[in-house]
Formats: C-alpha cells, structure tokens, sequence
C-alpha cells in the first residue's frame, strides 16, 4: 500500500482517537514506534494488520472504522490534496460524479505508484447513478463510500447511497447505487414578497 494512504491513517487515528489509540494500535499490530513516510511504499499486510488492530482496539467493525476514514480524508485540511483532485471533475455533485472515470488516471499522474481503485460510471433517470468500482486491494470499498458521503457535504448535495460489495478473482467488484436528490427551492427564494410573518 502507498504511504499515502497509510500516512492517511496514520492522520485518522490520530485526530479522531488520539495517539495513545495510534501508539496501543500500531503495538497490537507489532509495528511499536512505527510512523509511515508519505512517498514510499508498505506492504499490504502491514496496512492489514493496522486495520485489524485499530478494529480490536476500538471493538468497532472494520466497515464503520474505513467508511469513517474515507469521510476524513476529504475532510481533514492535512489531507486537503485529495479533495483538491476529486474537486478537479465539477462544480457539483453530479459533475464530480461524472468525472470519476478520469480520476485514475489522474491521480496516477501525480502519483504514479499510488493505489487508486477504477471507476464505471451508469446514469439512470432523475438523477440516479450506479458506479462500479474495482480495486485489486480487497475490502476497501467502504472507505470510498465514506469518500462518497464526504463529497456530497463538500458539494452541498443531499443523497442516497447502497453500497453493494462483491468480491471477483481476488477483486473487490463493489457497486454504489447513488441518487441525487433534486430539493425544491422555496417561493422566497424567488418572489421575497412571498415570505410571510
């Protein structure tokens, strides 16, 4: 796993549970005194074993803990490069939704030993989407899901979202059904006479 992404954790844990959660985390998952470098990378059972020790720690499902972090990471100023990238798509929720199939390929750019997960974007009627996602890391799905959750607040939309998770020859396979819900704009907003006292 890229350090970027571990760095991320390693910010989460630390914001949101303190760094005697980080220091009790990283001993459990035998990684005592242990701190990531942005630009290198880890194996991918290290990042397991990480994962799976902050789940015991906290006695929280792994699901909860990675769809919390992928809220944070488009949350977090310290990690405000990720949100700057997805940003890149739009000026809406919808317009970030259909960029998605770029953002491999841009993140790859800036990165190019980054793990990124490869987006398939459908559009349905009245604003309904689904977005496939394939990942060659398994069970990471939640944490675009947080992603997800995370840029509708950044983007002001209010949505609906069932995640679907597969898994297909070693793949996560997942599937986001996404509907973008259309609010109507008060009378006031375009006859001010209309507001009532």
């Amino acid at each position: 796993m890229h350090g970027t992404i571990n760095c991320g954790l390693q910010v989460y844990i630390c914001e949101i549970f303190g760094p005697d959660i980080w220091e009790e985390t990283c001993s459990l998952a035998g990684l005592s005194g242990f701190g990531f470098e942005t630009m290198l990378n880890y194996d991918d059972a290290l990042t397991e074993r990480l994962v799976n020790a902050l789940t015991r720690v906290l006695g929280r499902e792994r699901a909860d803990l990675l769809e919390d972090f992928g809220t944070f990471v488009v949350s977090e100023e310290r990690l405000e490069p990720v949100r700057k990238l997805l940003r890149l798509g739009g000026e809406s929720y919808v317009e970030f939704l259909q960029s998605l199939e770029d953002v491999h390929d841009r993140a790859k750019i800036a990165l190019p030993d980054l793990d990124v997960p490869r987006f398939e974007l459908e559009s349905h009627s009245a604003g309904r989407f689904t977005v496939h996602y394939r990942f060659e890391k398994l069970g990471f799905g939640a944490v675009f899901l947080g992603l997800l959750r995370g840029m509708a607040d950044d983007y002001g939309a209010l949505i609906l979202i069932d995640h679907v998770p597969e898994t297909l020859n070693e793949w996560d396979r997942d599937r986001f059904e996404i509907s973008v819900m259309q609010l109507p704009v008060p009378d006031a907003v375009h006859d001010p006479t209309a507001i009532s006292i």
